[in-house]
């Protein structure tokens, strides 16, 4: 009978103890819920705009503009401009609910913070109309910026993260176009095209889970075609697999402007296969003149708009492995 007893009074005992303890956390959570609204409440916003569909600003006395359309950032000074939306969202999400450090009430005039002249204005307006123009003023020992909202007298110290995000020029803002995302290792054949002469090279899985290969030049059908050394091909491979574009010098290009980059006559074109999603993949490189400072090659993808500029160095080291190949 004792024994009954105890367990009833071990198990009311636990069960008080569980009540306890999930008081405790409830008010523990409603404490921190409290602090973190206090918290908020206490923020100082100079803006509060939701779906912002327009940003400006000016920088270098040129004004950038840009317009959301069907979800996507357009320049407003040509639709065609590849606009690299990742920055323009960031700027965006810092502007449409801006926090200040601190509001400077009774202070001086505008003027004294470099608010009547800005070192910039920025300009965002939502979906319903909502408009906000913030100007920033002189920036502080600290590195902080004095801000304000047009069309208010009260001057506001900021971070410098809406100076910093805001301060790149149009082509910052240029989206430049991304190879396929593969290791050396997925190509599966390459061709290269100079001088009036193609060399193709095709390669062999001989097992998959030891991932050893062979390289074949022309054709995998004969033996004699195999080359006795992979690690030139494999070179190749891994460096046509790491170029990346550096500029954009013309993203609209016409058939009749290709000479000026000496694509209208390749000096070589490189193509290679891979692999994607099981399914076998081509992507074709011509490489015209070198530009101005002799740094790039102008460079060309199958049927592209863009003219890019792609480090010499990395083209150069596509276009003398086979030197090395035998």
């Amino acid at each position: 009978m004792k024994k009954k007893r105890g367990l009833i009074y071990g198990v009311l005992t636990l069960a008080v103890l569980c009540a306890i303890y999930g008081g405790v956390g409830r008010y523990m959570n409603h404490s921190q819920k409290q602090e973190k609204e206090k918290a908020e409440g206490d923020k100082i916003y100079l803006t509060d705009l939701s779906n912002v569909s327009f940003i400006s600003y000016d920088i270098d006395g040129q004004e950038l503009s840009f317009t959301k359309k069907d979800g996507k950032w357009k320049y407003e000074g040509d639709d065609l401009f590849p606009v690299k939306q990742a920055d323009v969202d960031s700027i965006v999400s810092t502007v449409s609910k801006l926090e200040a450090l601190r509001k400077l009430e009774g202070g001086d005039s505008l003027g004294a913070y470099g608010l009547d002249q800005p070192v910039r204005k920025i300009t965002a307006a939502a979906e319903n109309g909502t408009k906000s123009v913030i100007m920033i003023g002189n920036a502080t020992g600290d590195g902080d910026y004095y801000a304000a909202v047009e069309g208010q007298d009260t001057p506001y110290l900021i971070s410098s993260t809406l100076y910093n995000k805001t301060n790149s020029g149009l082509n910052d803002l240029m989206a430049l176009e991304e190879f396929p995302a593969i290791s050396g290792a997925d190509i599966k054949s390459i061709t290269v095209t100079k001088e009036g002469s193609s060399e193709h090279f095709v390669k062999k899985k001989l097992d998959d889970k030891e991932g050893t290969i062979e390289w074949y030049r022309g054709s995998a059908d004969s033996p004699d075609n195999k080359l006795s050394d992979n690690s030139g091909l494999n070179v190749l491979a891994d460096s046509l697999s790491s170029l990346k574009v550096k500029n954009c010098p013309d993203y609209k290009v016409q058939e009749k402007e290709l000479a000026g980059y000496g694509l209208d006559q390749p000096a070589a074109v490189i193509t290679y296969t891979y692999d994607k999603n099981g399914s076998e993949e081509t992507f074709i490189l011509s490489i015209g003149s070198l530009n101005s400072d002799s740094s790039c090659y102008y460079t060309r993808t199958d049927n592209s708009s863009n003219i890019n500029e792609i480090e010499k160095a990395s083209i150069d080291k596509c276009l003398t492995v086979d030197k090395g190949i035998s």
